[in-house]
């Protein structure tokens, strides 16, 4: 019997996310190819189960618009911090925009699916938000695994197929044009995404623990932790 609930799937999410968001802010301190492997291998489990639990949300939510809105407003609440922790070195005004964007995306996404019934429109639908999303995190990939989830809700056995072809692309599109360790590690790890394929194949479909603090808290906890981590390195480390 599956004991998973979506509770699970979020605690599960927010410690792969924050062992991930370490490994990223302190990768020049440990060494590179330890916390290449670690952070993108246990990182690649957030957000493919954050996507699953988006397409989960979109057909029980009451409100789609106020959906999407959760997360745009999150978004902005995470800009700086995400801006400033991930990409000091980019100028402000051409940033690469934090994953509730892309999560906002993937929502207006399905809401543009329903409209239109015709495969083939729904996939000009997909381009064109994959177009959109190109400046956020999962840039090429995030919209295609939502889209995936999207198509196949209500059959958790296809689960398996969307991540193995999302894990084919990574692999095929981050080939490394020259061949040293730290190439071939954090090549190698776009394995990781794999294994979220028995995390959500243990899903049982119910919402479990879901007050009201959990459901605010489970947004909240992503600028909260990007800002901590970002005062953590200044305070060390100076930049």
């Amino acid at each position: 019997m599956n004991k998973i609930d979506a509770f699970h799937l979020k605690v599960i999410a927010i410690i792969a996310m924050f062992l991930n968001h370490v490994g990223h802010t302190f990768e020049n301190v440990w060494n590179p190819p330890l916390w290449e492997f670690t952070y993108l291998t246990i990182g690649l489990l957030t957000f493919p189960i954050m996507a699953y639990l988006l397409v989960e949300g979109f057909f029980y939510t009451r409100s789609r618009w106020k959906y999407a809105g959760r997360l745009f407003l999150f978004g902005l609440i995470s800009l700086f911090p995400f801006h400033y922790l991930f990409e000091f070195n980019w100028s402000f005004f051409n940033p690469i925009n934090n994953i509730m964007f892309t999560l906002m995306l993937g929502v207006l996404m399905m809401m543009a699916c329903e409209k239109v019934k015709n495969h083939f429109l729904q996939i000009l639908v997909l381009i064109f938000f994959i177009l959109a999303s190109i400046t956020s995190d999962w840039n090429l990939f995030g919209i295609p695994i939502i889209f995936g989830f999207y198509r196949n809700h209500g059959k958790p056995e296809n689960t398996r197929w969307v991540l193995g072809i999302i894990c084919l692309l990574m692999m095929y599109l981050t080939f490394p044009k020259e061949w040293t360790a730290t190439a071939a590690v954090e090549w190698l790890s776009n394995l990781g995404i794999l294994t979220v394929i028995p995390i959500l194949a243990a899903y049982n479909g119910q919402r479990g623990y879901s007050p009201n603090w959990v459901k605010w808290g489970f947004y909240a906890f992503y600028p909260l932790h990007i800002s901590l981590l970002l005062f953590i390195r200044i305070l060390i480390f100076h930049y």
